[in-house]
């Protein structure tokens, strides 16, 4: 499956495989994502596309399998215009992987989802099923394969949906946002499968560290046009350039200075022990203000001070899902009042049923505790009213046409009247940094304004418990920055579902690794951090994630 030596050198260049002229493309309700867009891209090229939220990237990408036709300009593939034909030899030969799996994964096991495009390639069954063996077997789902893929975890589906793409053998591979939810094995995994891709391959991603030594052109949009096109070390190499572009990861890079050595600055302040969201605190008017900021942690819950109360606890909690797959074994997990708590562990580890059954949104077998007191069944399904959850993909749960009823719904769903609601909506889009935009449309906002506007929906219920599924997702480096200094400063119990060491390590104070279902560590984040022993015991790899990669460093 493309499987060649790494380093393999690029054939020689003669007709480019895409020549984009003079492109435009704007969508129904007039936002204009390309403007002008002129690009060449040979083959065996390997293109980092990267950009700000909103910049077209996406767009973009959707015109090189023909998903989207030119209102303007042109788009040839191998010297054609995409159209009749050439078109369909187009899609047989550019494989996408979109940034949420579920836009393409449609069939009833995951099995038929990668057997799909060989299929409808015309092979023979023989070579359809060798086909997908070695496609699932890429990417670590062999075990999986009559599962059906909605009873997957996001970063499983996301591997199916890769799958899917290889099994097809494409001549050019685009992905966008590859990474995003994926545990560190997985990580690792998807470099290697691309280092070895001999094909031509584009990457959307916000992820620099991950593009090193993978891409060697760099191709930046600013406002739907082609701000840059140079080589992807001469990004790295101008601070500038990542500043002004929404890409400079330096933030994350504190362990990188002239010592070499993890930082341990003072902690954040703590919220007072049973404290609401009523009032949600400041925040930094300004990424570069949160920058300042972002190495402050709170200090554990253990030290100095009695011990908190339980807010929510489990008792021996279990679920299956309706195909046999057990998600949790006799979990039992106490969150305190004041706690920030990390939740990680492997892709389909059970983190984000987990959450689901602290929502009330899945019935587990077991106990439930909110406040000392037990919940029946029917007190469980109101838990929604004190435990709010922002979703992997904030696209999930935004649905209303303006983003003043997206974040109303909720105080309006508890009943609140108008001047109330009012209230709770300015605080909310004020604690998130998104004043002004309460007549905006959701869906047309850029994917770090989306994810914000899901927190602001949820903080207007003023929840007691805020649990954040994958919250860096998609986010380029200046919105993390952002969503760093929004989180770090919110008064409220927090659970944190993330492979993101460095939030985990700015902002929370205790871990709690999952594996197959059952809780395998229980500790303070520092300990955690400290833990050199997970991969041998559960094959994360998390020093991938957290190891320093002086190449990126040096280059700048």
């Amino acid at each position: 499956m493309h499987d060649v030596p790494a380093g393999h050198p690029l054939p020689p260049r003669g007709l480019p495989l895409f020549q984009i002229r003079d492109l435009a493309f704007a969508y129904p309700d007039g936002t204009q994502a390309l403007r002008g867009v002129d690009l060449t891209i040979h083959h065996a090229d390997r293109i980092a596309l990267v950009g700000h939220n909103g910049s077209g990237k996406t767009t973009l990408i959707k015109h090189l399998n023909g998903l989207l036709h030119p209102q303007h300009g042109t788009v040839l593939y191998k010297g054609e215009p995409v159209s009749g034909d050439n078109a369909d030899q187009l899609r047989q030969e550019v494989g996408i992987l979109f940034q949420d799996p579920d836009d393409q994964l449609f069939c009833n096991t995951v099995y038929e989802d990668v057997a799909f495009g060989p299929m409808n390639q015309g092979l023979p069954q023989p070579l359809v099923d060798e086909r997908v063996q070695e496609a699932l077997l890429a990417v670590d789902l062999a075990d999986h394969a009559y599962k059906p893929p909605h009873n997957l975890s996001y970063g499983q589906r996301k591997r199916a949906a890769l799958a899917a793409v290889l099994a097809m053998n494409p001549l050019v591979l685009v992905l966008d946002e590859p990474t995003a939810n994926l545990d560190p094995r997985q990580v690792r995994q998807f470099a290697r499968l691309l280092e070895r891709f001999a094909g031509t391959l584009i990457c959307i991603t916000h992820d620099i560290l991950f593009l090193q030594g993978l891409c060697d052109r760099a191709v930046v949009l600013v406002q739907g046009r082609v701000h840059h096109d140079y080589a992807f070390a001469d990004l790295v190499a101008h601070p500038a350039s990542l500043r002004e572009h929404g890409l400079d990861f330096s933030f994350r890079l504190s362990c990188c200075g002239d010592g070499h050595h993890h930082a341990n600055p003072e902690p954040r302040p703590q919220p007072a022990p049973g404290s609401g969201a009523t009032g949600h605190g400041g925040v930094p008017s300004s990424a570069e203000a949160a920058s300042s900021r972002i190495k402050i942690r709170p200090g554990s819950s253990a030290e100095g001070g009695t011990e908190k109360k339980a807010l929510i606890e489990l008792r021996r909690c279990s679920y299956a899902y309706p195909d046999g797959t057990r998600a949790l074994r006799e979990v039992s997990l106490a969150v305190r009042h004041g706690d920030r708590l990390a939740l990680i562990g492997e892709n389909g580890a059970g983190k984000s049923t987990l959450a689901g059954v602290l929502l009330g949104t899945l019935a587990a077998d077991g106990e439930i505790l909110f406040a000392g007191q037990q919940l029946d069944a029917r007190a469980r399904r109101r838990l929604w009213r004190k435990v709010g959850i922002v979703f992997q993909d904030a696209a999930d749960q935004l649905f209303c046409p303006t983003c003043w009823e997206e974040v109303a719904f909720g105080p309006q769903r508890l009943g609140l009247d108008r001047q109330e609601v009012d209230k709770r909506v300015r605080e909310a889009l004020a604690t998130v940094q998104l004043s002004g935009y309460e007549q905006r449309v959701p869906l047309n906002m850029s994917g770090g304004e989306r994810k914000r506007l899901a927190i602001a929906a949820v903080l207007a219920m003023q929840p007691e418990l805020l649990i954040l599924d994958e919250p860096t997702a998609g986010l380029d480096p200046r919105g993390e920055e952002l969503l760093l200094a929004i989180l770090g400063h919110l008064p409220l119990t927090m659970i944190l579902i993330t492979h993101d060491l460095f939030f985990i390590n700015a902002l929370t104070e205790r871990t709690v690794v999952m594996h197959r279902g059952r809780i395998l560590r229980d500790y303070r984040t520092d300990d955690f951090l400290a833990d050199d022993h997970l991969e041998e015991a559960i094959g994360l790899g998390y020093v991938y994630r957290n190891e320093c990669r002086r190449p990126a460093v040096s280059a700048r």
